[in-house]
């Protein structure tokens, strides 16, 4: 699957989405220690070698929204890919990750 097929996301938009409360299934595929140190506010952690329960947890047309670290990070486009092939059709990358998240000072959260 090209990469070209796959919907990018700017922070901008995404905090719109948030803040809007439309709902959307933010996913953080980082590592679980990664992501209890800290991750967007509201998004839940589904790491990269774990997507296939996204097929328990979501339903084909959910918007879905996936991040990792940053830019430099491929693994927000690896899930997107891999999301699409499971069927899933509303599927977005935010590629800018946690880093622009928080560059922009907007909210975060650990457990």
């Amino acid at each position: 699957m090209a990469t070209a097929q796959i919907k990018f996301i700017s922070v901008t938009h995404l905090k719109k989405i948030i803040d809007g409360g439309e709902p959307v299934k933010l996913v953080d595929v980082r590592g679980s220690e990664e992501y209890a140190k800290e991750h967007i506010k509201g998004a839940m952690s589904i790491p990269l070698d774990s997507l296939d329960k996204a097929k328990q947890l979501f339903k084909g047309d959910d918007a879905i929204i996936v991040y990792c670290d940053s830019y430099v990070c491929s693994a927000s486009t690896s899930a997107a890919k891999a999301l699409a092939k499971m069927g899933f059709t509303n599927v977005r990358d935010y590629k800018g990750g946690l880093l622009e998240w928080k560059m922009n000072g907007f909210p975060t959260e650990s457990l």
